[in-house]
Protein backbone atom coordinates (compact mmCIF):
# COMPACT_ATOMS: atom_id res chain seq x y z
CA UNK A 1 0.00 0.00 0.00
CA UNK A 2 1.31 3.33 -1.05
CA UNK A 3 1.19 7.03 0.16
CA UNK A 4 1.58 8.50 -2.82
CA UNK A 5 -1.85 10.06 -3.80
CA UNK A 6 -0.70 11.09 -7.56
CA UNK A 7 -3.57 10.61 -10.14
CA UNK A 8 -5.96 8.92 -7.17
CA UNK A 9 -8.99 9.81 -6.12
CA UNK A 10 -11.66 9.37 -3.69
CA UNK A 11 -14.11 6.65 -4.30
CA UNK A 12 -16.65 8.16 -2.80
CA UNK A 13 -16.46 11.90 -4.62
CA UNK A 14 -14.27 10.94 -7.40
CA UNK A 15 -12.46 14.18 -6.89
CA UNK A 16 -8.95 13.81 -7.21
CA UNK A 17 -6.61 13.59 -3.84
CA UNK A 18 -3.82 15.36 -3.02
CA UNK A 19 -1.09 15.54 -0.91
CA UNK A 20 -2.83 18.67 1.48
CA UNK A 21 -6.20 16.94 1.69
CA UNK A 22 -7.56 15.34 4.69
CA UNK A 23 -7.01 12.17 3.67
CA UNK A 24 -8.04 8.74 5.49
CA UNK A 25 -7.23 5.11 4.18
CA UNK A 26 -9.38 1.80 4.93
CA UNK A 27 -7.90 -0.12 7.71
CA UNK A 28 -8.47 -3.11 6.13
CA UNK A 29 -7.79 -2.44 1.97
CA UNK A 30 -6.20 0.70 2.65
CA UNK A 31 -8.54 2.81 0.08
CA UNK A 32 -7.75 6.78 0.10
CA UNK A 33 -10.96 8.59 0.65
CA UNK A 34 -11.52 12.40 2.20
CA UNK A 35 -12.07 12.05 5.50
CA UNK A 36 -15.29 14.12 5.66
CA UNK A 37 -16.61 10.99 2.34
CA UNK A 38 -15.78 8.31 4.79
CA UNK A 39 -17.47 10.00 7.36
CA UNK A 40 -20.27 10.31 5.62
CA UNK A 41 -20.59 6.46 4.86
CA UNK A 42 -19.49 5.12 7.92
CA UNK A 43 -17.28 2.73 6.29
CA UNK A 44 -14.94 1.90 3.35
CA UNK A 45 -16.73 2.74 -0.24
CA UNK A 46 -14.96 -0.38 -1.43
CA UNK A 47 -16.13 -3.07 1.43
CA UNK A 48 -17.93 -5.25 -0.52
CA UNK A 49 -14.58 -5.85 -1.96
CA UNK A 50 -12.65 -6.60 1.25
CA UNK A 51 -11.53 -10.00 1.35
CA UNK A 52 -11.64 -11.16 -2.43
CA UNK A 53 -9.45 -10.91 -5.30
CA UNK A 54 -10.93 -7.46 -6.56
CA UNK A 55 -9.65 -6.17 -2.96
CA UNK A 56 -8.43 -2.25 -3.56
CA UNK A 57 -4.53 -3.05 -3.30
CA UNK A 58 -5.38 -5.09 -5.97
CA UNK A 59 -7.71 -3.02 -8.03
CA UNK A 60 -7.11 -1.90 -11.17
CA UNK A 61 -8.48 1.71 -12.22
CA UNK A 62 -10.68 -0.46 -15.28
CA UNK A 63 -12.32 -2.09 -12.27
CA UNK A 64 -13.12 0.58 -10.12
CA UNK A 65 -15.25 2.51 -12.60
CA UNK A 66 -17.71 -0.02 -12.95
CA UNK A 67 -18.22 0.53 -8.46
CA UNK A 68 -18.11 4.74 -9.41
CA UNK A 69 -21.48 5.46 -10.26
CA UNK A 70 -23.53 3.18 -7.51
CA UNK A 71 -21.07 5.16 -5.21
CA UNK A 72 -22.11 8.38 -6.87
CA UNK A 73 -25.69 7.77 -6.80
CA UNK A 74 -25.15 6.88 -3.24
CA UNK A 75 -23.10 10.02 -2.77
CA UNK A 76 -26.11 12.42 -4.00
CA UNK A 77 -29.34 10.90 -3.03
CA UNK A 78 -29.06 9.42 0.33
CA UNK A 79 -26.80 11.99 2.61
CA UNK A 80 -29.13 13.16 5.14
CA UNK A 81 -26.03 15.82 6.55
CA UNK A 82 -26.98 18.58 8.97
CA UNK A 83 -26.69 21.96 6.62
CA UNK A 84 -25.36 23.28 9.86
CA UNK A 85 -22.20 21.08 10.13
CA UNK A 86 -18.73 21.91 10.07
CA UNK A 87 -18.10 18.82 8.32
CA UNK A 88 -19.85 19.94 5.14
CA UNK A 89 -20.22 22.79 2.99
CA UNK A 90 -22.73 24.09 0.87
CA UNK A 91 -21.43 25.55 -2.37
CA UNK A 92 -22.89 29.00 -2.95
CA UNK A 93 -23.32 28.62 -6.51
CA UNK A 94 -25.01 25.64 -7.36
CA UNK A 95 -25.98 24.85 -3.29
CA UNK A 96 -24.54 21.32 -3.69
CA UNK A 97 -23.39 20.18 0.06
CA UNK A 98 -19.62 18.38 0.12
CA UNK A 99 -16.87 17.85 2.25
CA UNK A 100 -15.14 20.70 3.80
CA UNK A 101 -11.59 19.22 2.69
CA UNK A 102 -12.15 19.34 -0.48
CA UNK A 103 -11.14 22.05 -2.56
CA UNK A 104 -13.90 23.01 -4.82
CA UNK A 105 -17.03 22.01 -5.31
CA UNK A 106 -17.84 18.93 -7.13
CA UNK A 107 -20.53 19.73 -9.02
CA UNK A 108 -19.98 23.33 -10.35
CA UNK A 109 -15.93 23.94 -9.31
CA UNK A 110 -16.89 26.80 -7.37
CA UNK A 111 -13.83 27.27 -4.60
CA UNK A 112 -14.27 26.02 -1.16
CA UNK A 113 -13.14 29.44 0.88
CA UNK A 114 -12.62 27.24 4.15
CA UNK A 115 -10.24 24.90 2.10
CA UNK A 116 -8.17 28.07 0.58
CA UNK A 117 -7.78 29.50 4.24
CA UNK A 118 -10.47 32.13 4.18
CA UNK A 119 -14.18 32.65 5.55
CA UNK A 120 -16.94 30.83 3.98
CA UNK A 121 -20.02 32.87 2.82
CA UNK A 122 -22.51 31.47 1.23
CA UNK A 123 -23.87 33.82 -1.56
CA UNK A 124 -27.07 33.86 -2.93
CA UNK A 125 -27.16 34.32 -6.56
CA UNK A 126 -30.59 33.87 -7.09
CA UNK A 127 -31.25 36.73 -4.52
CA UNK A 128 -34.09 34.59 -2.37
CA UNK A 129 -36.06 32.99 -5.39
CA UNK A 130 -35.76 28.98 -5.51
CA UNK A 131 -34.22 27.55 -7.83
CA UNK A 132 -37.33 26.06 -9.47
CA UNK A 133 -39.27 29.05 -9.63
CA UNK A 134 -40.96 28.85 -12.63
CA UNK A 135 -40.33 32.73 -14.59
CA UNK A 136 -42.65 32.24 -17.12
CA UNK A 137 -43.27 29.68 -20.12
CA UNK A 138 -41.33 26.85 -17.69
CA UNK A 139 -38.07 29.06 -17.47
CA UNK A 140 -36.73 28.19 -14.03
CA UNK A 141 -34.96 30.88 -11.82
CA UNK A 142 -31.86 28.68 -12.21
CA UNK A 143 -31.56 28.41 -16.04
CA UNK A 144 -32.76 32.21 -15.94
CA UNK A 145 -29.19 32.77 -13.47
CA UNK A 146 -26.81 30.93 -16.05
CA UNK A 147 -28.00 32.68 -18.74
CA UNK A 148 -28.27 36.10 -17.12
CA UNK A 149 -24.70 35.50 -15.81
CA UNK A 150 -23.89 39.25 -14.46
CA UNK A 151 -25.68 40.38 -11.33
CA UNK A 152 -28.04 37.54 -11.29
CA UNK A 153 -28.98 38.49 -7.11
CA UNK A 154 -30.43 41.31 -8.62
CA UNK A 155 -32.25 40.40 -11.64
CA UNK A 156 -33.39 37.41 -10.64
CA UNK A 157 -36.07 38.41 -7.89
CA UNK A 158 -36.96 41.25 -10.86
CA UNK A 159 -37.85 38.21 -13.15
CA UNK A 160 -39.67 36.69 -10.52
CA UNK A 161 -41.53 39.82 -9.26
CA UNK A 162 -42.56 40.37 -13.07
CA UNK A 163 -43.60 36.92 -13.28
CA UNK A 164 -46.88 38.03 -11.14
CA UNK A 165 -47.76 40.52 -13.18
CA UNK A 166 -45.56 43.56 -12.52
CA UNK A 167 -44.23 45.46 -15.80
CA UNK A 168 -41.95 48.22 -14.47
CA UNK A 169 -39.32 48.86 -12.28
CA UNK A 170 -36.43 51.12 -12.27
CA UNK A 171 -33.03 50.85 -13.59
CA UNK A 172 -30.92 53.80 -13.26
CA UNK A 173 -27.68 51.83 -15.66
CA UNK A 174 -30.24 52.01 -18.34
CA UNK A 175 -31.62 55.43 -17.46
CA UNK A 176 -28.34 56.89 -18.17
CA UNK A 177 -26.98 54.60 -20.63
CA UNK A 178 -30.16 53.52 -22.53
CA UNK A 179 -28.60 51.83 -25.86
CA UNK A 180 -25.60 50.76 -24.20
CA UNK A 181 -26.99 48.68 -21.50
CA UNK A 182 -29.58 47.34 -24.00
CA UNK A 183 -26.70 46.70 -26.81
CA UNK A 184 -24.37 45.26 -23.32
CA UNK A 185 -27.95 42.83 -22.51
CA UNK A 186 -27.30 41.34 -25.99
CA UNK A 187 -30.74 43.08 -26.89
CA UNK A 188 -29.03 44.15 -30.04
CA UNK A 189 -32.86 45.07 -31.80
CA UNK A 190 -33.79 47.43 -29.26
CA UNK A 191 -30.68 48.82 -28.52
CA UNK A 192 -29.86 49.97 -32.09
CA UNK A 193 -33.36 51.39 -32.83
CA UNK A 194 -32.89 53.13 -28.74
CA UNK A 195 -29.42 54.33 -30.13
CA UNK A 196 -31.00 55.50 -33.22
CA UNK A 197 -33.94 57.67 -31.43
CA UNK A 198 -31.18 59.21 -28.96
CA UNK A 199 -28.63 60.23 -31.72
CA UNK A 200 -31.68 61.73 -34.18
CA UNK A 201 -32.88 63.32 -30.72
CA UNK A 202 -30.11 64.89 -30.36
CA UNK A 203 -29.30 65.79 -33.85
CA UNK A 204 -32.44 68.35 -33.26
CA UNK A 205 -29.79 70.38 -30.89
CA UNK A 206 -27.55 70.50 -33.81
CA UNK A 207 -28.45 73.83 -35.12
CA UNK A 208 -29.07 75.55 -31.67
CA UNK A 209 -25.47 74.79 -30.57
CA UNK A 210 -24.11 75.99 -34.03
CA UNK A 211 -26.00 79.28 -33.42
CA UNK A 212 -24.89 79.31 -30.04
CA UNK A 213 -21.25 78.93 -30.27
CA UNK A 214 -21.54 81.60 -33.06
CA UNK A 215 -23.27 84.54 -31.17
CA UNK A 216 -23.14 83.46 -27.78
CA UNK A 217 -20.03 81.94 -27.47
CA UNK A 218 -17.68 84.87 -27.59
CA UNK A 219 -20.05 86.74 -24.43
CA UNK A 220 -18.89 86.05 -20.70
CA UNK A 221 -21.21 83.89 -18.34
CA UNK A 222 -20.57 82.85 -15.00
CA UNK A 223 -24.00 81.22 -14.14
CA UNK A 224 -26.82 79.09 -15.97
CA UNK A 225 -29.19 82.18 -15.11
CA UNK A 226 -26.76 84.91 -17.01
CA UNK A 227 -26.29 82.16 -19.45
CA UNK A 228 -30.10 82.11 -19.82
CA UNK A 229 -30.21 85.84 -20.15
CA UNK A 230 -27.97 85.77 -22.89
CA UNK A 231 -29.76 83.34 -24.87
CA UNK A 232 -33.39 85.07 -24.07
CA UNK A 233 -31.06 88.07 -25.51
CA UNK A 234 -30.01 86.37 -28.64
CA UNK A 235 -32.81 84.21 -29.73
CA UNK A 236 -33.66 86.94 -32.64
CA UNK A 237 -30.38 85.91 -34.12
CA UNK A 238 -31.00 82.56 -33.20
CA UNK A 239 -33.95 82.43 -34.60
CA UNK A 240 -37.47 80.77 -32.43
CA UNK A 241 -37.42 77.70 -34.32
CA UNK A 242 -34.26 76.57 -33.65
CA UNK A 243 -34.71 77.21 -29.84
CA UNK A 244 -37.89 74.77 -29.74
CA UNK A 245 -36.41 72.37 -32.30
CA UNK A 246 -33.24 71.91 -29.40
CA UNK A 247 -36.15 71.99 -26.71
CA UNK A 248 -37.67 69.48 -28.19
CA UNK A 249 -34.57 67.04 -28.95
CA UNK A 250 -34.01 67.45 -25.05
CA UNK A 251 -37.22 66.66 -23.78
CA UNK A 252 -37.59 63.46 -26.20
CA UNK A 253 -33.95 62.36 -25.17
CA UNK A 254 -35.18 62.41 -21.53
CA UNK A 255 -38.50 60.63 -22.32
CA UNK A 256 -36.84 58.23 -23.77
CA UNK A 257 -34.45 57.64 -21.28
CA UNK A 258 -37.26 57.53 -18.71
CA UNK A 259 -39.49 54.85 -20.77
CA UNK A 260 -36.26 52.42 -21.00
CA UNK A 261 -35.36 53.07 -17.01
CA UNK A 262 -39.01 51.88 -16.32
CA UNK A 263 -39.22 49.01 -18.69
CA UNK A 264 -35.43 47.70 -19.08
CA UNK A 265 -35.97 45.00 -16.57
CA UNK A 266 -39.18 43.91 -18.44
CA UNK A 267 -37.65 43.96 -21.62
CA UNK A 268 -34.44 42.25 -20.48
CA UNK A 269 -36.97 39.57 -19.06
CA UNK A 270 -38.77 38.83 -21.88
CA UNK A 271 -35.54 38.62 -24.19
CA UNK A 272 -34.22 36.00 -21.62
CA UNK A 273 -37.67 34.01 -21.39
CA UNK A 274 -37.65 33.76 -25.41
CA UNK A 275 -34.07 33.16 -25.87
CA UNK A 276 -34.00 30.58 -22.96
CA UNK A 277 -37.14 28.83 -24.65
CA UNK A 278 -35.23 28.46 -28.20
CA UNK A 279 -32.08 28.04 -26.91
CA UNK A 280 -33.98 24.71 -24.42
CA UNK A 281 -35.49 23.83 -27.89
CA UNK A 282 -33.08 23.94 -30.45
CA UNK A 283 -29.66 23.72 -28.57
CA UNK A 284 -27.12 21.17 -28.91
CA UNK A 285 -25.07 22.57 -26.40
CA UNK A 286 -27.14 24.23 -23.89
CA UNK A 287 -24.10 25.61 -21.11
CA UNK A 288 -22.76 27.01 -24.36
CA UNK A 289 -25.63 28.85 -25.63
CA UNK A 290 -26.23 30.59 -22.28
CA UNK A 291 -22.58 31.67 -22.65
CA UNK A 292 -22.77 32.86 -25.69
CA UNK A 293 -26.16 34.33 -26.06
CA UNK A 294 -26.63 35.04 -22.71
CA UNK A 295 -24.44 37.63 -19.79
CA UNK A 296 -23.16 40.70 -21.02
CA UNK A 297 -20.71 42.23 -24.02
CA UNK A 298 -18.46 44.87 -23.30
CA UNK A 299 -17.86 45.65 -27.06
CA UNK A 300 -21.25 45.80 -27.21
CA UNK A 301 -21.94 48.49 -24.19
CA UNK A 302 -18.77 50.80 -25.56
CA UNK A 303 -20.03 50.60 -29.19
CA UNK A 304 -23.25 52.07 -27.75
CA UNK A 305 -21.83 54.43 -25.34
CA UNK A 306 -18.92 56.04 -27.85
CA UNK A 307 -22.05 55.85 -31.04
CA UNK A 308 -24.68 58.00 -28.91
CA UNK A 309 -21.99 60.25 -27.68
CA UNK A 310 -20.03 60.77 -30.29
CA UNK A 311 -22.08 60.47 -33.06
CA UNK A 312 -24.18 63.33 -33.66
CA UNK A 313 -20.34 65.54 -33.14
CA UNK A 314 -19.78 63.80 -36.41
CA UNK A 315 -23.13 64.14 -38.24
CA UNK A 316 -22.76 67.75 -37.13
CA UNK A 317 -19.31 68.67 -38.86
CA UNK A 318 -20.94 67.57 -42.13
CA UNK A 319 -23.84 69.69 -41.94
Amino acid sequence: MSLNLEHKSCPVCHAYLFNDDDVVYCPTCGAPHHRSCYKFLGHCALEEFHGTEKQYDKLQEPVLDDKKEEIKVAYHTEKKEDENSLEYVECGMCGEKYGKDLKSCPNCGAPNFIKLGGNYVVYDFLGGVPADADLGDGVTADEAKRFVAANTHRYIPKFAAMASGIKSSWNWLAFFFPSAWLLGRKMYKTGILTGVLSVAFSMLAIPFNKSFNYYIGSQNSTSYAQMFDIIKDNIPNIGMAVVVSALVGLVFNLVLKIFVGLKADYLYKKHAIATIKDIKANSEDIEYDFHRRGGISFIATLIGLFAVQYLPTIIATFV
